[in-house]
Parts: structure tokens; C-alpha cells; sequence
């Protein structure tokens, strides 16, 4: 009877604050936007901290597990290999990939002028092709001018147009630490704040609806947790698929490329892409033939990982059928872009398993 009386309680209060906040619509915008604006370090800090708890339990279950020492020792050196996990992973892929980079934005721009000279030599012996094109020899860079042009514009107000970047970058790099520093706290302390949320949800709420919404906060944190893990293991498969393919074909800076592509997979369908830009870049520096197979090359790979590939492996990791992890791509990419690519994957596994559940439920 209690439980009844605390269930209206929370409902009528519920509809109450349904109605004042639709009453209440651009305010509560402004005030939402205000809110988010002032913890969004923290969000940052909570995200940060889902994700290198990966890292951390799997030391804590693996090479830590039998270790007899204080509790607090063992979790700070398994937060300090969760760090360096991803300093090892990021300093590797930076490495292997940034130097050659360099030589060939150097050797592009090195071949810049002599290109150049040839587009204009081309003009020159063919005027008709493109009248208003102007003479090689009117064309001159005048270093004066230039000067006098910048110091106009850092005159005409983009003084404080850059000062305010900067600002914006300090301003970046310091909430950058603070979700760092929030991070770290939410990995020593993790077990610590579990006990005190559940205390509170027992306090403050039926257990009905108690044990509901740990059922769905379960749900949830499982299939996240399988979707990063298969996003991994699907970024590694297309690396190891490029770089194979680029030895296949002969093309140049095969490991380097691979490791890029896969790098960049993980952001979800669209993340190769961004890896071949800078591959096509620097085949292109080799030989413009080359870089135009490679072009094609990574197109075929793509499409065949998206249809393949993809919905199988991460599929099979959170337990989702193949065409229900496309259709989530797809929808969600449409709705909202990056971010419903990566969020509409776990949520509709956990949708999917809700299903799932309830259909046992009521057969059972």
C-alpha cells in the first residue's frame, strides 16, 4: 500500500513537471543550455572514465586479480597501465605515421612551384584555352604588401578576433585537465560511489521501479561495453585487411596507411574514409596513378566491410543480428550524423535485448 502511495506520489509530481516544463519551453532550453555548458567537463570526465574502465578491469581481472596488497595500491597502478595503455597505443600509431607524413607534405609542396611553372607553360602555348588566365610573368609576390595587407587586418579588429581563439584554447586545455582529474577520481573511487547511488536509489525511490531502472542501467553499460569492444576488434580486422591489400597491389607506405585507416575506423563507417584522405595524399606524392587505385582500392574495401564485415563483427559482439546494426547505422547517421552512428549501434541492442527479454517473460 505504501509502495502504491509513493508510486502516485512520483507520478503526479512527474506530470507536474511535464506540464511546467512544456509551459516553460524556451526558458528551460536556456537553462538546460546554461547547465550543460558549466558540467560539461564533467560529462567529458564521465566519458573519459566509462572509457579506460575497460582497460582497467581487464588489468584488475587478468594480472591483478591475485595479487594480495591494499585495495587502493592495486587500483592506482591499474589506473597508471590504463594510461600508458592508451600513451603506448597513441605514441605508436604517432610515431609510425607523423614522420612520413611530414616527408611527403614536404615533398608536395616542394613540387608545388614546378607544377606551378607547367600550368602556366601550358596557358602560355595554349591562350585560347583559358583567356583570363594571367601572364607568368605578370605574377610576382610582393612581401611588402603583404605585410601591409596583415598588419590592416590585425588592425580592422582580427587582433582580438585571435586573441579570443587563444582564449578558447586555453580555455579547451584547461577543461581537458579538469575531466581528467574528474576521471581519475571516478576510477578510485568507482566502487565507493556505486554503494552511495544505490543507497540513494533505495531511499528515494519504490523498488519496483528501483530494480527496473537497474535492469535498464545494466543493459545499457553491457552493450556499450560490447559495442567498444567490437569497434576495436572491427578497426583492427580493416587495418590488417588494408595493409594486406596494399602489399597485394604494390602500393607505397602500405603499414603506415593500414594503421591509419584502422585508427580511424573506429569512429563508425565513415572513419576509413578520413584514414584514405591522408593515404591518397601520400601516394599521390609517388605516383598519381597509384594514388588513384588506391582510391578505388579503398572504396571496394570499404563497401565490403560495410556490408560484410561490419554488421558481423560488431553484431556478433553486443548480439545484434547483421541487418538490425545496418539499419541502426543508417538511421541514426541520418537523424544525427557522427554521433547517431555511434550511439544508434548500443542503443538499439539494448532495445533489441529489452525485447528479447520481455518476449521470455511472457512466454515464460
Amino acid at each position: 500500500m505504501k509502495e502504491k502511495k509513493e508510486l502516485i506520489q512520483y507520478t503526479l509530481t512527474g506530470l507536474l513537471l511535464l506540464y511546467l516544463l512544456c509551459h516553460y519551453w524556451d526558458f528551460a532550453i536556456k537553462l538546460l543550455g546554461i547547465g550543460l555548458g558549466v558540467i560539461r567537463p564533467l560529462i567529458l570526465g564521465g566519458i573519459m572514465a566509462y572509457l579506460l574502465n575497460l582497460i582497467l578491469s581487464f588489468y584488475e581481472r587478468t594480472f591483478l586479480s591475485k595479487w594480495r596488497t591494499r585495495p587502493a595500491v592495486k587500483r592506482g597502478i591499474s589506473i597508471l597501465l590504463s594510461f600508458l595503455t592508451l600513451l603506448l597505443i597513441f605514441s605508436l600509431i604517432i610515431n609510425m605515421i607523423v614522420p612520413e607524413l611530414k616527408s611527403c607534405i614536404d615533398l608536395l609542396l616542394s613540387k608545388i612551384p614546378i607544377v606551378y611553372d607547367m600550368i602556366l607553360q601550358f596557358f602560355d602555348k595554349n591562350p585560347d584555352f583559358l583567356a583570363f588566365l594571367p601572364d607568368a610573368s605578370k605574377l610576382h609576390i610582393d612581401v611588402q604588401t603583404l605585410l601591409q595587407h596583415f598588419f590592416a587586418w590585425m588592425g580592422s579588429g582580427a587582433g582580438a578576433s585571435l586573441f579570443g581563439y587563444l582564449s578558447s584554447v586555453v580555455s579547451m586545455i584547461f577543461n581537458l585537465f579538469v575531466s581528467l582529474v574528474f576521471a581519475l577520481y571516478l576510477l578510485a573511487g568507482k566502487e565507493w560511489l556505486g554503494q552511495q547511488t544505490d543507497r540513494l536509489l533505495r531511499a528515494y525511490l519504490p523498488a519496483v521501479f528501483r530494480e527496473k531502472l537497474l535492469y535498464v542501467l545494466a543493459t545499457l553499460n553491457n552493450c556499450f561495453r560490447r559495442f567498444i569492444v567490437g569497434q576495436c576488434m572491427e578497426a583492427v580486422i580493416l587495418g590488417i585487411l588494408c595493409i594486406l591489400g596494399m602489399f597485394l597491389f604494390r602500393f607505397p607506405y602500405a603499414v603506415m596507411i593500414g594503421i591509419l585507416v584502422g585508427a580511424t575506423a573506429l569512429i563508425p563507417v565513415l572513419g576509413a574514409y578520413i584514414g584514405a584522405i591522408v593515404g591518397i595524399l601520400m601516394i599521390f606524392t609517388e605516383s598519381p596513378i597509384q594514388a588513384l587505385f588506391f582510391l578505388l582500392f579503398i572504396i571496394v574495401l570499404q563497401q565490403l566491410e560495410n556490408q560484410l564485415i561490419y554488421p558481423r563483427v560488431v553484431g556478433t559482439s553486443i548480439g545484434l543480428p547483421g541487418i538490425l546494426v545496418f539499419s541502426a547505422v543508417m538511421v541514426g547517421g541520418g537523424l544525427f550524423g557522427v554521433a547517431g552512428i555511434l550511439l544508434g549501434i548500443p542503443l538499439t541492442a539494448a532495445c533489441y535485448q529489452f525485447l528479447k527479454d520481455d518476449l521470455k517473460k511472457r512466454k515464460g
